[in-house]
């Protein structure tokens, strides 16, 4: 199967979004520019493991030296809705990097069904604070949806949760 390639030079659409009743929700990245959007539908897990990934990376960089301790989040808005023609995809696996000479974060994705080989078919580079924001918000999406056990970390429905460390026997209710 051909993949059309998405390649931004400068990333001024990057928003992180939750589709759904908590327990029944989607999750995607949003991300392009004004007028060249691209859906990048991913799984709670992958979202959280990017915006952990953007926070290392930022700290790192500040670790290595770099001046990004007086960076302030500036977001990457999506004015609007995603037009119904943008593409969309189903992210595998994804990748992300900081590109030295424009002092951007590198970001890659690769659609479900292409070969491990193939180009990404989304590559976009962001400026720091808007990762930052990024971040934050991912942060804010994933922590809104149905709470986690303290003693097994499996999510609880609103009918409570049976923890496996109570053996099964004793149901555990956030309340």
């Amino acid at each position: 199967m051909a993949f059309e390639h998405h390649e931004f030079e400068l990333l001024t659409v990057l928003v992180a979004e939750a589709i759904g009743e908590p327990g029944h929700r989607r999750f995607r990245l949003i991300a392009g520019t004004e007028g060249d959007l691209v859906s990048l539908w991913m799984e709670k897990e992958q979202l959280r493991a990017l915006g952990l990934a953007v926070e290392q990376l930022i700290e790192q960089l500040g670790t290595a030296g770099y001046p990004v301790d007086d960076l302030q989040p500036d977001p990457a808005p999506l004015n609007g809705d995603v037009p119904p023609t943008a593409p969309e995809y189903v992210v595998s696996k994804m990748a992300i990097g900081y590109d030295d000479e424009r002092h951007q974060l590198a970001i890659f994705a690769h659609d479900i069904e292409q070969d491990d080989d193939d180009a990404p078919v989304f590559a976009g580079r962001a400026t720091l604070p808007a990762a930052m924001a990024l971040a934050e918000e991912i942060a804010r999406v994933v922590a809104a949806g149905r709470p986690r056990c303290p003693r097994c970390g499996a999510p609880i429905g609103p009918e409570g949760h049976v923890c496996p460390h109570n053996n099964g026997h004793l149901p555990w209710s956030p309340e």
